[in-house]
């Protein structure tokens, strides 16, 4: 059996993670190990203690560091640059999407329009897509 898929997830809210993990738990069972934190801060502090294959994480996340600022720590660090990296995100301003490609985001999936399954099948997707990729690699 092929261990699980370790998802660090960032997000200020905490319910947005409690969503986010259960609807992907539903679709994929036990393909993914989910940790949530509510900070870019404790996010740095998991990532120093625990492995993870990839990071999710969310646009505005006051006070603090945002999801771009998150990303270009990571993709600055040795140890961390390799790790894919989605924002995934309901509130950006124009030109978001552009600017966390450009920084090397792997993904900008969006939290508005579509339900929440959907964007969550999305996710569930586009992990599967990077991780699985990278390990093929």
């Amino acid at each position: 059996m092929t261990p699980p898929i370790r998802i660090l997830h960032v997000d200020d809210e905490p319910a947005d993670l409690e969503i986010t993990r259960i609807l992907m738990k539903r679709e994929v069972k036990d393909e993914f190990d989910i940790v949530g934190v509510t900070s870019a801060e404790a996010a740095l502090e998991k990532l120093e203690s625990e492995n993870f294959d990839i990071v999710i994480a969310d646009y505005l996340m006051p006070p603090g560091i945002d999801g771009i600022e998150l990303l270009e720590v990571l993709k600055k660090s040795e140890k961390f640059a390799h790790l894919p990296f989605i924002l995934f995100t309901g509130k950006g301003k124009s030109g978001t999407p552009e600017e966390c490609l450009e920084k090397g985001a792997d993904r900008y999936i969006t939290k508005g329009g579509a339900s929440a399954e959907k964007q969550c099948h999305i996710l569930v997707k586009a992990v599967k897509e990077l991780v699985k990729g990278k390990k093929e690699a």
